[in-house]
């Protein structure tokens, strides 16, 4: 049991109100691993007992916190942490651990966990969004030191995570750009080749991801039932794994673009990648997009100037074309449901989270059906 003692502090002897000025209380306790401990520094004795009923009491239901615990740095809690992160997609583990480095560590690797506190959080959000730090950057920051204080509060480092109910200001995004079917063909006619023109047409008609059609094999393409097996992605260099959801998806596939696919296919394999690189090989999602995507892109948008064509060309990345996929789909009357399998999503709800924007408004018709309703007992 925690036991309470007086002490004195050095006092001048024989001084009564010197000595009654310096009479502290000590707690004597031991930890459940059976070390004395001792506790200095209460001016009552009244405090010192409720410290000494507290300990105990968290003794006995399993939630005691050793007082030097708390004094782990960021930096060594970042050990402990480490190894969950093997767990996850190898380009999330890499995001992760970009993030600490850049962002974390600098402000927080010396702090004792104990010390942090949720206004210590906030202001270092604050800073973050004052140098013009991407909400997303911010958030990723704060996913990761939320999960260093998690990982602390399982170790018994401290009693509660201070990293919650942090908001980060939301920034106004940029309306999606969809491009419309002149304008996916504009894109396929500033390609190079067969190959990348077929990787324009499969993205914007059948709306895989691009590590989806950089993991796409010839047999992953069937001909006769005119549809694209969807069941992997790229996940890391050179590391095929499952789709970010999981999901195996047949989609269908126009009939112009199956003309397409045979003649690219040729007599190749069936387990030779669909599309491939300006080198051969199976297509790098990073590579293409910054060396073959985005100068397209810009090229599109000259030559649509150029021939004088109404409006700006979108400034898209390859999900852009993903996003069109969803826009045509809708356009010629498919449903929630077929868009959703369509694209892969986990459930109909993120279809529409996503792309409520483009699916018919029916708040007119309703209305008009309640002044009907109405009439009808006048």
């Amino acid at each position: 049991m925690a036991s309470v003692e007086p002490y004195y502090l050095k006092h001048e002897e024989g001084d009564e109100k010197a000595k009654k000025r310096a009479l502290r209380y000590m707690v004597q306790y031991r930890t459940p691993d059976r070390k004395l401990t001792k506790k200095r520094g209460f001016k009552r004795k009244s405090d010192a007992q409720k410290f000494a009923d507290s300990v105990e009491r968290t003794k006995s239901n399993g939630t005691f916190i050793h007082p030097q615990a708390g004094r782990t740095t960021i930096a060594e809690v970042h050990q402990l942490w480490l190894p969950s992160q093997e767990a996850l997609a190898p380009r999330t583990k890499r995001t992760n651990l970009s993030a600490y480095n850049v962002h974390v560590s600098p402000r927080w690797s010396d702090w004792p966990v104990n010390r942090i506190t949720a206004p210590d959080v906030r202001q270092w959000v604050a800073d973050m969004q004052a140098s013009d730090k991407k909400r997303d950057t911010i958030l990723r920051a704060l996913y990761v030191l939320r999960a260093l204080c998690e990982t602390a509060v399982e170790a018994r480092m401290i009693p509660s995570n201070p990293v919650q109910n942090i908001s980060v200001k939301r920034e106004n995004k940029p309306r999606r750009a969809y491009l419309t079917p002149e304008q996916v063909e504009t894109l396929v006619q500033v390609q190079d080749n067969d190959n990348e023109k077929a990787i324009i047409y499969t993205m914007a008609y059948c709306g895989p991801r691009i590590n989806e059609i950089a993991a796409l094999n010839v047999g992953d393409f069937d001909p006769a039932t005119r549809r694209l097996h969807v069941d992997k992605a790229v996940k890391d260099y050179g590391i095929i794994g499952p789709t970010k959801t999981y999901e195996n998806r047949r989609v269908p596939v126009p009939e112009f673009l199956c003309r397409k696919l045979e003649e690219l296919i040729g007599s190749r394999s069936t387990s030779s990648p669909l599309f491939l690189s300006t080198e051969g090989q199976r297509l790098d999602a990073g590579n293409y997009r910054a060396r073959i995507f985005k100068p397209s892109v810009k090229a599109a948008a000259e030559r649509w100037k150029d021939e004088g064509k109404a409006g700006k060309f979108p400034e898209i990345l390859p999900h852009g074309l993903r996003h069109t996929c969803a826009s045509f789909a809708i356009s010629v009357g498919a449903n929630v449901k077929a868009v959703q399998g369509l694209l892969g999503h986990e459930s109909a709800a993120v279809t529409l989270n996503v792309y409520a924007d483009l699916f018919p408004d029916d708040l007119n018709q309703v209305g008009e059906a309640l002044d009907a309703l109405h009439e009808s007992v006048r």
